[in-house]
């Protein structure tokens, strides 16, 4: 086997490593989300809890396609790379997987897990109701996180992100505008 050989089996062989050790630590995440979490408040709507079946399986297949074809090393990076970024995506969706809610010390929506504590603001809230702003879309809530970061939670309906939103602001009411 010559070096470049080598190297691309290796970079496989880290990539597939990778995707596993992705996959194993879903239980993992789970349970340290649900750990911190507490009780629920209120139940959410999900649109699919298992479309993280499909994009792990489709993330594993692009990893099975780099050595049936013969890219150049930049494309094959890249592609390892997308793949593993997939698989991250996937294994935090399904940390969360049919437990979307309001708990009592965080909102998991989706990928999204976020402590109230880590909350900054809620901007909606301050605008949604004045009389000059059009165009508010009353099924979503924009949060700001400590670190600068947003976060959109979409919502099954209006009437539901009305419960939530009075919700959150009476288990943490730092966030009222």
């Amino acid at each position: 086997m010559t070096l470049e050989q080598i190297a691309y089996f290796s970079m496989l062989g880290i990539s597939l490593i990778g995707y596993i050790a992705i996959l194993i630590s879903i239980p993992y995440r789970r349970k340290k989300i649900f750990s911190q979490a507490g009780s629920l408040f209120m139940s959410l709507k999900t649109a699919s809890s298992k479309k993280w079946i499909g994009i792990a399986v489709l993330s594993f297949i692009l990893i099975l396609v780099v050595p049936l074809r013969n890219y150049s090393w930049f494309v094959n990076i890249i592609l390892l790379a997308t793949a593993l970024v997939a698989a991250e995506i996937a294994a935090r969706e399904a940390a969360g997987c049919g437990k979307a809610g309001i708990y009592e010390n965080m909102l998991i929506s989706g990928t999204d897990s976020v402590l109230w504590n880590d909350v900054y603001s809620l901007p909606t809230l301050a605008y949604e109701n004045d009389e000059e702003t059009t165009q508010v879309d009353f099924k979503t809530l924009r949060v700001i996180l400590n670190n600068g970061k947003e976060n959109l939670i979409l919502f099954s309906s209006e009437e539901e992100r009305k419960q939530a939103v009075d919700l959150i602001l009476k288990l943490a009411p730092k966030l009222k505008p």
